[in-house]
Parts: C-alpha cells; sequence; structure tokens
C-alpha cells in the first residue's frame, strides 16, 4: 500500500489542480488495489508454494480488471499503458488488451523475481519465459510494419479555449468565430471527416435555437461531429451530433461520467456508432477513452473509425493531458481502427490501428491537425480476444475457491460466522428487492423502506447488538461530523477552485418533510452495518474485519445511484467503521451520515 500510494501520488500529481486533499485522497484509495494484490498474492502463494511465476502475473491482472470495471472502475495508469509507445509490445493489445500487455509485464518482472530468489528449478521457467516475450516481440515488430490501406482525410481541431471561458456568454461569439474558421481550414485541407473537441460549441446544438444547421453549413461537403453542453427539459448532457450540412446524422450524450468531475450531468445511454456518408463512426468522450469495452463495442457495432472528443484543459500543462492521450493508441491497436482525438488545448492526434501518431498538435496550441485516416483492420481481440483478461481473473476467483474450500467447511459449523451470515443476509435481500421498490413508488418508499428494514434488521439481531451506546453517542456524533465536514470542505474548495458553486444545501421538500426520511434512512444504516454487521464480524474475526464487511454492503443501499454516492457512503462507511471500533457507538453516526447524504445530494444541482 504505501508503495502504492507513492506510485499514484506521483502518477496523479496533477490532481492538485483540483486541491490537495482530492490528491491525497484518490491516490490513497488507489493504492488500496496495489495492497490488495500484494495480500492477494501472498494468500495464494502460501498455499500454492512455488508457483510465483504463474501467481504474480495472474494475480496482478486480475485486480486491474477489477480496476477498470464496474460503478467503481477507475482503469488510469494500468501497467499496459505504459507501453503506449512502443509498438512492437503495443501489438499484443490486438490479441488480448491492454490487460494482456499487463500480464506479460507482470510475467517477466515475475521471471526477474524468481531468478534473483536464486531458485535453480526457475531457471527453465525464466528461459521459457524469455523466448515466449522475445516471440511476441518479433511478431509485433512485424505486425507493426504491415502495410495499411487509405480510408478517409480526418481532421481533428483544437481551438485552445481557456476552460474558464466555457459558460462565459460574453466569449460566445469569439468561440464560434474560431471553430468557424479552424473547420474552414480542415475543409480546404481536404478533411471529409472534421472532429471538435469536448464541449467546443457554447450554445444548444438541437431545438429551436439549436446551431446544428449554422455549424453544419461551415463545411458542408465534411461530416462534422461537433460537441457542446446541451441544456434541455432541465437536464444537461454532454453530447455530440454528427452533422452533415443541414441534416443532423445522430447524436451521441457522454455514457460514462467522471465521478464528481461531472457531477448534476445526464448520463446517455444510446450506442456509439453512427452511419454518415464517409463511413459508420464511433464516439467517444473523454474519460470514456480509458474504458476499453466502450471502443470494443463501437467497433463491433460497425465502426470504421472512432473519435475522441475531450477537453483537458482543466490540467494545464500538467502530466493529465499526456496521460490521457495515451489511451488512444490502446484502442486504435485493440480495435484496428484509426482514432481521431480532438482536444481543446492538447494533445490532439490522428493514430492509425498499427498504434502510429499519423500527426499531433503540441499541447496548449491552436491549430487543425489533417492526416489520412487507415481502412480498419480485423484484430483478434474484438474477435474474443477482449476475454482473455477476464478468463485470467476468473482463474483467480477459481484459485480462491480451491484454496479456501476447507476454511469454508470449517465456516459453516462456525456460530460466529452463521450469525454474520444471518445478520447480512435478511436486511441485504429486503435493501436489494426494496431498492427496486422504491423505483416504483418513490414518494411512500421514503418512509416504508427505512421503516421496513429497520424491523428486519432489529427482528435478526435484537436491539443489544446494534452498537447503541447512549453515553458514546455524542462521542461518534462529533467525530462523524467532524470527518464530514472536513471531506465537504475539500470537496467544496476544489468546485470553488473552477467557479463550480453548490447551491443551497436543503433536502427536497424542506428540511422536515425531506430530512426526517433522510434522518431516519441513515439511522437505519448505521445500525446495521456499523451496528449489526459491524458486531457479528467482530465476534467472528475481529475489528479489522468488521470495518470491511460493514463498509461494502452499501453497495445494495446505493444500487442504481451515481458513482459520486457509492464513493461517498463507501469511503465514510471505512472510517465510520474506525470510529465504531474506537467508541463502541453507531448511533451517534446518524447525524453525520444524514448530513453526507445532504451534501452529496447538493452535487446533482451543481450545474443546471
Amino acid at each position: 500500500m504505501l508503495t502504492g500510494s507513492l506510485w499514484f501520488l506521483l502518477t496523479l500529481s496533477w490532481v492538485r489542480l483540483f486541491g490537495f486533499p482530492a490528491w491525497l485522497l484518490l491516490s490513497a484509495i488507489l493504492s488500496l488495489y496495489i495492497g490488495g494484490f500484494a495480500a492477494l498474492y501472498r494468500w495464494l502463494s502460501l498455499r500454492f508454494p512455488g508457483r510465483d511465476l504463474l501467481l504474480i502475473p495472474l494475480a496482478w491482472t486480475a485486480v486491474e480488471v477489477i480496476r477498470s470495471s464496474g460503478t467503481l472502475g477507475f482503469p488510469w495508469a494500468l501497467l499496459g499503458v505504459s507501453q503506449h509507445a512502443t509498438l512492437p509490445v503495443l501489438q499484443l493489445a490486438a490479441v488480448g488488451g491492454v490487460h494482456l500487455i499487463s500480464f506479460v509485464i507482470a510475467l517477466v518482472n515475475a521471471a526477474l523475481l524468481t531468478l534473483l530468489g536464486g531458485w535453480r528449478r526457475s531457471l527453465w521457467a525464466a528461459a521459457g519465459v524469455a523466448a515466449l516475450v522475445a516471440v511476441a516481440i518479433v511478431a509485433g515488430f512485424w505486425r507493426a510494419q504491415l502495410p495499411l490501406e487509405p480510408g478517409r482525410s480526418v481532421a481533428v481541431l483544437q481551438p485552445n479555449i481557456a476552460p474558464g471561458s466555457k459558460g462565459n456568454s460574453a466569449t460566445d461569439d469569439a468561440q464560434m468565430k474560431a471553430l468557424q474558421r479552424l473547420t474552414a481550414e480542415a475543409a480546404t485541407g481536404g478533411a471529409t471527416v472534421i472532429v471538435f473537441p469536448e464541449t467546443a460549441v457554447p450554445t444548444n446544438l438541437l431545438g429551436n435555437n439549436g446551431a446544428a444547421r449554422l455549424v453544419g453549413s461551415w463545411a458542408s461537403s465534411a461530416v462534422l461531429i461537433a460537441s457542446s453542453q446541451e441544456i434541455s427539459d432541465g437536464r444537461v448532457r454532454n453530447f455530440a451530433a454528427v452533422l452533415s450540412g443541414d441534416a443532423v446524422l445522430g447524436t451521441y450524450a457522454k455514457r460514462r461520467l467522471v465521478p464528481f468531475g461531472e457531477a448534476g450531468v445526464t448520463a446517455g445511454n444510446q450506442d456509439t456508432s453512427i452511419v454518415t456518408p464517409a463511413g459508420t463512426l464511433g464516439v467517444l468522450i473523454c474519460y470514456e477513452s480509458a474504458f476499453a469495452g466502450l471502443a470494443r463495442g463501437a467497433a463491433q457495432q460497425g465502426a470504421t473509425m472512432l473519435a475522441i472528443l475531450t477537453n483537458d484543459g482543466w490540467f494545464g500543462q500538467s502530466a493529465g493531458p499526456l496521460q490521457h492521450a495515451a489511451y488512444a493508441a490502446l484502442r486504435a491497436v485493440e480495435t484496428g481502427r484509426s482514432v481521431a482525438r480532438a482536444a481543446n488545448t492538447g494533445i490532439s492526434m490522428v493514430v492509425d490501428p498499427h498504434g502510429r501518431i499519423q500527426t499531433q498538435l503540441p499541447l496548449g496550441s491552436e491549430g487543425t491537425a489533417v492526416a489520412t485516416a487507415a481502412a480498419p483492420i480485423d484484430t483478434l481481440y474484438l474477435r474474443g480476444g477482449w476475454m482473455i483478461p477476464f478468463v485470467l481473473a476468473v482463474s483467480v476467483v477459481a484459485l480462491v475457491l480451491v484454496a479456501a474450500s476447507g476454511a469454508m467447511r470449517e465456516w459453516r459449523r462456525d456460530l460466529a460466522f452463521l450469525r454474520l451470515v444471518r445478520v447480512l443476509l435478511w436486511p441485504g435481500i429486503v435493501a436489494f428487492l426494496a431498492n427496486d421498490a422504491a423505483r416504483l413508488f418513490p414518494e411512500p418508499a421514503r418512509w416504508w423502506v427505512p421503516a421496513l428494514l429497520l424491523a428486519v434488521v432489529w427482528g435478526s439481531t435484537g436491539r443489544r447488538k446494534l452498537g447503541i451506546r447512549l453515553r458514546r453517542a455524542p462521542v461518534s456524533a462529533l467525530l462523524g461530523s467532524a470527518v464530514v465536514a472536513l471531506l465537504g470542505a475539500a470537496m467544496v474548495a476544489a468546485y470553488r477552485r473552477y467557479e463550480f458553486v453548490f447551491p443551497l444545501l436543503q433536502p427536497d421538500g424542506g428540511w422536515l418533510a425531506g430530512g426526517v426520511p433522510i434522518l431516519l434512512a441513515a439511522l437505519v444504516q448505521e445500525l446495521w452495518l456499523r451496528g449489526a454487521v459491524f458486531t457479528a464480524a467482530g465476534q467472528w474475526r475481529g475489528r479489522g474485519w468488521a470495518i470491511i464487511i460493514s463498509t461494502l454492503p452499501v453497495i445494495l443501499l446505493t444500487r442504481g445511484f451515481p458513482a459520486e454516492a457509492l464513493i461517498w457512503t463507501l469511503f465514510t462507511g471505512a472510517i465510520f467503521g474506525m470510529i465504531r471500533a474506537v467508541t463502541g457507538d453507531a448511533l451517534g453516526l446518524t447525524l453525520p451520515r444524514a448530513a453526507g447524504v445532504i451534501l452529496i445530494g447538493a452535487l446533482t444541482g451543481l450545474r443546471t
């Protein structure tokens, strides 16, 4: 974990632009994955001795797959991305994606480790690894030299507009003129596809006063992928429209939103591929380019080229824009598609299916880059190779189950474990089902869902095991409130740095009608997790495991909610578990839990 903390503190140093607390917290959270790899590898190595050469890359890849998946997925600085400019190694992505590259790198390091350990029996295994890697590199070198058929001419625009100017109506005219000038340059250069950066057009593209027809007229002979922060029906969407003259050929709204960074933005739900006279185009917006599944989906839906629209201007001249740009090469090799990446302040580029940069605009400059995008090529990754990392991860799960089978037989006879299962199972089922019912009847559910869950928790445990210590409750309340206040202040300060101001922190319906249900839900959550679950888990495995086990079930309570709610609840849940371990009280954590819910709820109104 210390190694992971240092690694992410250095790699994510650009997050300091959003405040030191955000940088420290994000690095600390991500270090858990590195610590998790070490714990998993050590646990497996004790049960499968002499298998380090295989266990190390398997465990590493499994943790990377987990880190890249689900609502909490954050596939930044994956080991495989380090090879984005090493073309022979990069070609492995055409077989099994970025995670296969990570596996091979970890395999090589495992071979070196076994040799340094002086194990003679590992010499032949290490030699086999060296031969395998040599063959892969030679094959990669050969593949990177294969000729590509030319396709359409594509241009990427880089207007280099300061992010602070966006949303300022006084600069709208200047922004539109800059986009028009760059579009004309691209059309003059022969581009048949012109890609705008993220949220480039300062007004709506669609609607009664939309600018789509005007923007399309700037280069009526070309296909334009324009973008805006579209506001309609009280909703904000990170939006792209594919235009050809007067026609809107298709639209796309960003689906994978940046947690906290795009609070208040409504996620899209349509596919990324759009049919145009210049071929079928796949659209990805900003952070989405870090997720291999979205690019793969677009290619499998028929996209012959991928367009990445982004605005990394928030990160200035830091390492952030360079790290983000590296993913364009990975997505190109994985899918066998050319990638046109348009970034507001850079780095804009066109990458061919072998990962070679055809043209590029430097960070912090204005301009247009035109290149001939190569025709698409087939890859093993698209035909099923994308499953290789998941098969590797599943194999680790299988090893864990085999190794734990003996312990699981013992647990079935352990009364403390059975009590923990009962405390988790019945309230968990109720929480899971009530979550769906609450969506059908949201207003009455604010009252009956917490009441029902409280009854189930009380019935499955009894009052004595709910962690109620009236004399210590004020201490728990004070410590929990201090945590929420510090985290909330850091979050508000980070947003204010970029002139986003929180709305009035008041529950929907007012403090009485809206606040009481929130308080009731917070009471139930803390009495269940920091009360009943913590008590049962502590009796089974001690306070350390009690903190972990009592934190994880919130996934049931926040299922379907924005990622911000899940991240906040998990993080504060772990800290509240520590407070519970010190004070012995869960009741006092009710007020800080409710305050945190209201604070996170205010994020939804941040931009609207």
